[in-house]
């Protein structure tokens, strides 16, 4: 995410993970991609499940597999298990829908002045985000609750 403001970085994160079973939503967003905010963001997807083995479905990004979060895998002992999906393959990951779906969302009639508004908002509207990818009718992506009457 990205804010257009003269003389600031007005760049955000977002991490996430999705549970494909209920479409709940993990996230983060933080000041700047790293390896070190991926792992943190590992470690509050251990903590939300924390008594089930999980396998978190991956793409190649750097980030994904800088040293910070290749020493997280290893203390992990094998409760969290990575899987790589192949390099260029967005479509497999259906954490994709849910970035597209936001960026969508907040850019759609919008100008953002200020990257700490942006940021609350995106986290406002993930946190009413509910994924699913299996039921009927068809997956489908949408909100608990009405995004315009809150922004």
């Amino acid at each position: 995410m990205r804010v257009a403001a003269a003389g600031q970085d007005g760049r955000r994160a977002v991490f996430g993970a999705l549970d494909y079973a209920s479409g709940r939503l993990c996230w983060h967003v933080c000041a700047a991609k790293s390896g070190d905010a991926f792992a943190a963001v590992l470690a509050r997807v251990a903590r939300a499940w924390p008594d089930e083995t999980l396998v978190l479905v991956l793409d190649s990004v750097g980030d994904h597999r800088s040293p910070p979060v290749r020493a997280w895998w290893a203390a992990q002992e094998g409760r969290v298990v990575p899987f790589w999906l192949p390099a260029s393959t967005p479509t497999l990951n259906l954490q994709e829908r849910v970035w597209r779906f936001l960026k969508s969302s907040l850019a759609r009639h919008r100008f953002w002045a200020d990257a700490d508004g942006l940021a609350a908002v995106a986290d406002d509207l993930l946190a009413r985000i509910e994924a699913r990818f299996h039921a009927d009718p068809p997956p489908s992506i949408r909100l608990v609750n009405n995004f315009c009457r809150c922004a």
